[in-house]
Parts: C-alpha cells; sequence; structure tokens
C-alpha cells in the first residue's frame, strides 16, 4: 500500500542548483608518555585562518587524547596550543594539514633531548594494509624547540599593560624589568619604607636547556613566564619582609603539568628574612628513623606511621571502629604539622591565598588546589605524586582563563 501524495513541478518554478562539498575528518592525536601522559594541552583550532567556536580554549584529558574536526575538503587545519590558545598570543599555528580527497589523521609525539630542531612538520606514514585506505595518515613531533614555540613570549609593554591598575610602583617596575631582558639572574627590590631590600635569585633550570637547542634564562624562559607570577611573589615578599627569594622553576618545556608550561607556574625553594632563613623542603619525612631535615621531627614521623597504617587498616576492613580510630592517628599527626610549621611559610601561604591571581599553591606541608573554593587544604603526607613532587618547593598556579580554565 502506497500512501505518498503525487505532485507536479510548477512550470514557473525556478530550480536553485546548491553545491554540496564532500565532507571529511581530520584528527590529531597527541602521545606525550615522554614526559606526562595525562598532560592537559590547551588548544583551539582554525580551519581555513579562522579559529573554530566556540572561540574558547579546550584542553586534552586523561580519557581523550584526540582532536577531532569534520571539514570540507579543500580544507587548511592547523592548531593553536598551549599559552598561544590567548586571543591575544596567535601568531604561531602548528600541524598544518591540506585536506584533500582522504580523511587525515596526524599522530604527534612528545620527543625529549635538545638534538631534534625540526619544526611541527607533518611526515606522511607509508601506505601498510593496515592502514585505512580513506584516510592519510601523518606523524609529527612535540619537542622542546617547538613547546617554545607554541609558548607566548610576554613583552615590557605587555608585562605592564597586564598587571593591576593599583600594582605597588616598586612591584610594577621590577616585574616590567624582567621582561627588559636581565643582564644577571639576578634582581634587588625595595622593601616597604626604609626597611632594607628583597634579593631575588633566579635558578639556572635545567629543563629548558636541556631540551631547547639554543636557550637562555634571561631571554627565553623567564619572559615565557606570566607576569602575575612574578607580580604575587614580589608583592607577597614585600609583604612578609622577606630578605632573600629563590626562583627556581618558571617556564620550562618538558616537565610537569601544563600550568610550567603555559607559563603559569612558578617555584620557590628558599626564603629568609633579617634573622631567618628557612628551606622549603621536607624531604625525609617518609623515610623510617631519624632525619637531619629541620622541617621534620622524630614524633611527627611516628605519628605519619601510625597514620598512614590506620588508613591502610581502613581500606582492608571498613570497620566503624577501624575508621574512628583512623581519624584520630591521622588528626594527631595534622595537628604535629601544623604546630610545627614555621610562621614564615604560614605567613607566605596566606598572603599568597589573598591574592586573587593565585589559584593554587602546593608546598612541603600543604596541599590548595583551589584557593578560591570552600575546601580545606590537605596536609601533605608525601604519599600521592603530586605530593612527593612538591615536598623541596613551594609552587604557585596563576589563573589565566583565556589560557586554562
Amino acid at each position: 500500500m502506497n500512501d505518498a501524495t503525487s505532485s507536479t513541478l510548477d512550470t514557473n518554478a525556478s530550480v536553485t542548483t546548491v553545491p554540496v562539498h564532500a565532507q571529511r575528518r581530520v584528527s590529531y592525536e597527541f602521545d606525550t608518555k615522554a614526559t606526562r601522559a595525562d598532560l592537559a594541552i590547551p588548544y583551539v583550532v582554525i580551519v581555513n585562518g579562522k579559529v573554530q567556536g566556540p572561540d574558547k580554549p579546550r584542553r586534552l584529558s586523561r580519557e581523550n587524547r584526540k582532536i577531532a574536526v569534520t571539514v570540507e575538503a579543500g580544507s587548511k587545519v592547523a592548531l593553536y596550543l598551549n599559552s598561544d590558545v590567548h586571543p591575544n598570543h596567535r601568531r604561531n599555528p602548528v600541524y598544518e594539514v591540506t585536506v584533500n580527497d582522504k580523511n587525515v589523521s596526524v599522530k604527534i609525539t612528545e620527543k625529549t633531548g635538545n638534538d631534534d630542531p625540526d619544526p611541527p612538520t607533518l611526515k606522511p606514514v607509508p601506505a601498510t594494509l593496515s592502514l585505512s585506505p580513506d584516510t592519510d595518515f601523518y606523524t609529527a613531533k612535540l619537542t622542546g624547540n617547538i613547546w617554545m614555540t607554541i609558548s607566548h613570549r610576554y613583552t615590557e609593554a605587555e608585562a605592564n599593560a597586564l598587571l593591576p591598575a593599583n600594582t605597588d610602583p616598586v612591584v610594577r617596575k621590577a616585574v616590567c624589568s624582567i621582561y627588559r631582558g636581565l643582564g644577571v639572574g639576578k634582581l634587588d627590590i625595595p622593601l616597604r619604607g626604609e626597611s632594607g631590600v628583597l634579593h631575588v635569585s633566579f635558578i639556572n633550570q635545567g629543563n629548558p636547556q636541556a631540551n631547547i637547542s639554543r636557550c637562555s634564562l634571561s631571554n627565553d624562559v623567564l619572559p615565557r613566564t606570566h607576569p602575575w607570577a612574578f607580580m604575587a611573589l614580589f608583592d607577597m615578599a614585600r609583604d612578609t619582609q622577606l630578605s632573600q627569594l629563590h626562583i627556581t622553576s618558571c617556564w620550562r618545556p618538558s616537565l610537569g603539568s601544563i600550568a610550567h608550561r603555559a607559563g603559569l607556574g612558578i617555584d620557590i625553594d628558599v626564603v629568609a628574612t633579617s634573622n631567618k632563613r628557612i628551606n622549603i623542603n621536607r624531604v625525609g619525612l617518609t623515610v623510617p628513623d631519624t632525619s637531619d631535615n629541620p622541617n621534620i621531627t622524630t614524633h611527627e614521623k611516628e605519628l605519619l606511621a601510625a597514620c598512614t597504617n590506620a588508613r591502610l587498616q581502613e581500606k582492608l576492613h571498613r570497620d566503624k571502629e577501624i575508621r574512628e580510630a583512623a581519624k584520630a592517628n591521622c588528626d594527631s599527626w595534622e595537628n604535629e604539622v601544623e604546630k610545627n610549621e614555621p610562621q614564615l611559610i604560614r605567613s607566605i601561604r596566606r598572603k599568597l591565598q589573598a591574592l586573587e591571581v593565585v589559584e593554587q599553591i602546593l608546598d612541603p606541608w600543604y596541599i590548595e588546589l583551589n584557593t578560591k573554593d570552600s575546601k580545606s587544604q590537605k596536609t601533605n603526607a608525601q604519599s600521592s605524586d603530586n605530593e612527593r613532587i612538591h615536598k623541596d618547593h613551594l609552587h604557585i598556579t596563576i589563573k589565566d582563563a583565556k589560557i586554562y580554565d
């Protein structure tokens, strides 16, 4: 049975030809296991020179290491990556491919070392029976040199414009001098009133030099660090009357989370006032027996061992009495940490927490992943990778939603 109603085209009607373009799928797959398998690289996709909407940076996730887009045949596709996703920084598109009569698949593999100056060039994969006949396959590298290409280098004018209008003139002058170019890895900043000078030392970190063919601390590393990071540290240092501040890591290409690689992370390992010096270090906390680290007591180590064992028993038995015992043991250890934390470190953390631009504070005493939420900071037991990484320095992450949110 046919219920369709028949019809006849009006002889006066016009016919419009609508071109139908073939659609092709382009995918980029990232392998960053050389440094960090779940690296959350920010990205935006460009098709024929235009950023695809919505124009907001996305990022790779632990579960999904692919970027995929459907375009018309004949299109050119490329990526803005890392801090280049910021609308004001989009000058270096990478991994461009022209789509013809097949889909395109690009496998990008991170490589360490500084002996590979290759640009982000796509190389065809020789055809094999295992490859799909309707797809062109390419490979490309992600090297330290490419990381430097996709990491924005701030100018002095940009730094000056980014600093809030109410920035202390002394701090503004110090921050801008970094982007003008420091002759040496040191900077002296007057403290408030006439109470002395803050001596800032920039330690020549090894990661950029080990992974970039030509790299300078003053010309390449420091200027790729967000100006808010230096502003935050200098504001804090002047408020707490520090006389010494050691900055050990700023922008770097091939180590750790995306915070440092996007210029949003900065580390310090030594602070001092006119009468006290502290190495920000609690190495040895989880090592049995005694320790010569002045930031750790034998009693605290015993309390942590009891806490760790109680938590293990809690996981094994899930009994109310055991759960209460675990809480009591761990509360005792956390109280001991709080009691013995240097007052200067506590003051530094509170000053940093109050700054709008600071999102995270990670140090040997406490781990705070979000300074703006209502959750309490977590005591650093050096039990997770993130806790162990921050057993010997204090790290802050700057929040710039136009790069990473």
